[in-house]
């Protein structure tokens, strides 16, 4: 009796520190992506990952979550009075919440290492030309001046976004004209360090 105890125990601790673990990890993930905000194009390869793999992604571990602990009373109590406690507004906007925040944390656990990655690993240098359609303030409240550009790409005609800093009130004034963006290429996309018109 007592060696079962011990090992629920020991079972519980190591739970227990693996969230630890990996909650640390996603906030030092997030802590950079915060602080560092690389301008990164992304290409098919990565729109694939966010769009495609984590809804599936995030899906299954739902699903196997519920397979598994679905017909388990300590789990459905849990469940009906502490996460979905309320009225039925409340219980269908959580049911809407948890697969977004499941969603988030597997975007963080998978696409912030890529950015980390592609910014820290010099890469072939590249450069193209695109069309600046947009030029917009940022929705984030940052310290730093600034501002989202929108570009078509000329060669494929796709919609591309990302944010920038630097020289930030001339890029407000020449929209609708060809730039160029000067970067080096990852496998999933390219970072942008220098914009040229």
């Amino acid at each position: 009796m007592l060696n079962v105890k011990h090992k629920e125990l020991h079972k519980s601790f190591v739970y227990l520190l693996i969230v630890c673990v990996l909650t640390s990890y996603l906030a030092l993930l997030i802590t950079w992506y915060e602080f560092n905000d690389p301008s990164f194009i992304a290409n098919k390869k990565l729109h694939i990952i966010e769009v495609i793999v984590l809804p599936i992604l995030s899906m299954a571990v739902i699903y196997t979550l519920f397979k598994k602990y679905g017909c388990d009373d300590n789990f459905n109590y849990l469940m009906t009075n502490h996460f979905f406690k309320g009225s039925k507004l409340v219980k269908g906007f959580l049911i809407v919440m948890y697969p977004c925040l499941i969603y988030t944390a597997l975007w963080n656990l998978s696409v912030v290492p890529i950015l980390y990655y592609a910014e820290n690993n010099l890469g072939e240098p590249c450069s193209k030309e695109y069309l600046l359609t947009d030029v917009s303030a940022c929705t984030i409240n940052d310290e730093q001046q600034c501002i989202r550009l929108n570009l078509i790409d000329l060669s494929s005609g796709e919609e591309r976004s990302f944010r920038w800093y630097l020289d930030t009130h001339k890029l407000q004034k020449i929209r609708n004209k060809r730039i160029n963006l000067v970067g080096e290429k990852s496998y999933f996309g390219y970072i942008v360090n220098e914009i040229q018109w």
